[in-house]
C-alpha cells in the first residue's frame, strides 16, 4: 500500500476476527510517521478489549521470535518493519495472530501512530 504525500489512513478491518490464513500480510510503503496512522478495528483483532488505550496493548521488540512471547497484542518489530497480532499474549506463540504488516525502511513508530477503530 501506498498512501502518497499527505495524511494517509490505513485501515485493518474485516468482518470477522482476525485469522491469518484470510487476512494474509500487507505492506506499507510510505508511511510517514509525523502525518499517517494505522487503524486497528477490535472486531477484527479481538484480543484487545474495549477499554484497553493503545498504550495498553503495544509494545516493541528487536526479533521477530520475541514478538510471540511478548505481552503485548500489538507488537512492533524496530528492526524489520514487522507488525504483529499477537493474539494469546505472553504464550508461546501468536494464536491466531500473525504478521499483518510490513512497514517499508522500519520507520520508528509509537502508539501515537496508531488508533482503535470499531
Amino acid at each position: 500500500m501506498t498512501g502518497g504525500a499527505s495524511i494517509d489512513r490505513f485501515i485493518f478491518n474485516t468482518t470477522q476476527a482476525y485469522d491469518q490464513d484470510d487476512f494474509g500480510e500487507d505492506r506499507i510503503t510510505d508511511f510517514d510517521t509525523d502525518l499517517d496512522i494505522i487503524l486497528i478495528n477490535r472486531t477484527t483483532f479481538t484480543a484487545i478489549e474495549s477499554e484497553d488505550s493503545f498504550e495498553d496493548v503495544f509494545a516493541t521488540v528487536t526479533s521477530d521470535n520475541d514478538a510471540a512471547t511478548e505481552d503485548a497484542v500489538i507488537i512492533y518489530n524496530t528492526d524489520n518493519g514487522n507488525l504483529f497480532y499477537n493474539q494469546n499474549g505472553s504464550d508461546a506463540g501468536l494464536g491466531s495472530g500473525g504478521l499483518f504488516v510490513t512497514l517499508d525502511n522500519a520507520p520508528v513508530v509509537g502508539a501515537d501512530n496508531f488508533s482503535f477503530v470499531g
